[in-house]
């Protein structure tokens, strides 16, 4: 396995999400904002981005550790919080299933979930969630 498999096992977690109803119905969907207009986002658009790499001559010769920051983008509206904590309760279950999904991967851990208003978009708010997943590294 290689870290940009790793980065696609992420996606396709985060896109099968199941959303409740109740909160609104829209889903999961992975953006690449290379060169997109960030006005075209929609809620619950997200982003994987690689932010480090553990070599793997310090855990074994075959294991790497890939981290990424999972960033959901939100509209600012009351009671946003409660989609945003609910939200972070599922893209987690979803990504401890990572490794009954892909033989490959050992283990994903995560922090907490940071949320503050967007950088480049008005009137949104980023809720950040870091991710190192350990796999095992293939096809070098």
């Amino acid at each position: 396995m290689r870290a940009s498999a790793v980065k696609t096992a992420i996606i396709d977690s985060i896109e099968a999400i199941t959303v409740d109803s109740n909160v609104g119905g829209e889903s999961f969907n992975y953006v690449d904002l290379a060169g997109r207009d960030p006005g075209a986002i929609s809620e619950r658009a997200f982003e994987a981005e690689l932010v480090g790499v553990t070599p793997s001559i310090l855990i074994t010769e075959t294991a790497q550790i890939v981290s990424f920051a999972v960033t959901v983008y939100y509209a600012s509206y009351e009671a946003v919080e409660d989609r945003i904590a609910d939200d972070a309760e599922r893209i987690i279950k979803a990504l401890t299933r990572l490794h009954d999904q892909n033989g490959d991967i050992f283990r994903a851990a995560f922090d907490e979930m940071s949320v503050a208003p967007s950088g480049f978009m008005e009137g949104m708010l980023e809720a950040s969630l870091p991710i190192a997943v350990t796999y095992r590294r293939t096809g070098v």
